[in-house]
């Protein structure tokens, strides 16, 4: 087990041995031991002992708070990685401008191909869904991003594919569920706070794994810096979205897994879902993540939460060894 996810309210965790003791109301309602273990999730409001945050961080293990309903609230993360010379790198090339121009077309190229690599899947399985003049636009605007010459122009790239794939993204999910365009905090439908939900387990995995290899998560190279955001996991994220959790969403939806009826909507909050409902994505989710399936490059056996460690270990590479950042790709 790599993630555990502690979803009731009101969940004491302690340490007991080499275990994790979780109590509520006073009685012993799991025990887990820390064995392959790397990260624990907390939702809502729960405590947990000190004495439990200085075992878990001697053995490299994160844990990290969220609400309810998915907000970050904050991370406790263990020793950090003492390699100055990629900070180094890192902030070095960020003030080479030809080099953030190449890495950020390769990251928007991964992303946009993944889209439209998810849209072919999704027209095969669904043929009566029409999302052919999607899947052309999407091709149009990645011949289109070789020309552009600038941070802004590559960014524009990436909205305006982004918008052609969330317009054609709604036409792929059945249940009663209506989606027309991507918003933000607060989600204003099921939808997006399902997208939101899974954008934020794999923003905080990918953050947590480059902090502790020593990279300055704070910068990062098509997403400029900006006071408090962590732009080395907004850019590298990109490439992750539709293989991961708008593929995920379409199966949540699809198979049944998760009905309208979980979702309501909370004053200035957006919608929300119900405590069963997050209980079944984090499960799928983990399913997901960890499922073993042939990679198609070297075909050996791998699942995403490798893909995206070996991305991390693929950035540290290029800064280091003035390497190309080729982005994963996702194939049809």
């Amino acid at each position: 087990m790599n993630t555990i996810y502690v979803t009731d309210n009101g969940v004491m965790l302690k340490r007991l041995s080499q275990r994790i003791l979780l109590k509520k109301d006073g009685k012993v309602i799991n025990e887990i031991p820390v064995l392959d273990l790397k990260r624990v999730v907390v939702f809502g409001n729960n405590q947990i002992s000190t004495d439990l945050m200085k075992f878990l961080a001697g053995k490299g293990i994160e844990i990290a708070f969220l609400s309810m309903n998915g907000r970050f609230k904050f991370r406790v993360v263990p020793e950090t990685s003492k390699n100055i010379y990629l900070r180094m790198a890192q902030h070095h090339h960020y003030q080479n401008p030809v080099f953030r121009i190449s890495i950020s077309k390769n990251i928007v190229k991964g992303k946009l191909v993944n889209q439209r690599n998810l849209l072919l899947r999704c027209q095969r399985n669904q043929p009566e869904t029409n999302i052919k003049d999607a899947i052309d636009s999407l091709k149009t605007s990645l011949q289109e991003l070789e020309d552009k010459a600038s941070i802004d122009e590559i960014m524009g790239a990436e909205g305006y594919g982004s918008r052609i794939f969330f317009k054609a993204y709604g036409k792929l999910l059945y249940n009663g569920f209506k989606f027309h365009t991507r918003e933000y905090y607060p989600p204003p439908d099921p939808v997006n706070a399902l997208l939101s939900f899974g954008y934020m387990l794999i923003f905080n995995e990918l953050n947590g794994l480059l902090e502790a290899c020593g990279f300055d998560v704070f910068l990062g190279f098509l997403h400029s810096a900006k006071y408090g955001r962590e732009s080395l996991a907004s850019d590298m994220i990109e490439e992750l979205r539709s293989p991961i959790v708008d593929r995920l969403v379409i199966y949540l939806i699809n198979k049944g897994v998760i009905k309208l009826s979980q979702f309501t909507e909370k004053e200035n909050k957006g919608i929300r879902m119900d405590e069963q409902a997050i209980k079944a994505y984090l499960s799928n989710y983990e399913k997901f993540m960890t499922a073993s399936f042939a990679d198609m490059k070297t075909k050996k056996q791998t699942n995403y939460r490798e893909i995206i460690r070996g991305n991390v270990f693929k950035m540290e590479n290029v800064l280091l060894n003035n390497t190309e950042y080729q982005p994963y790709i996702f194939y049809s």
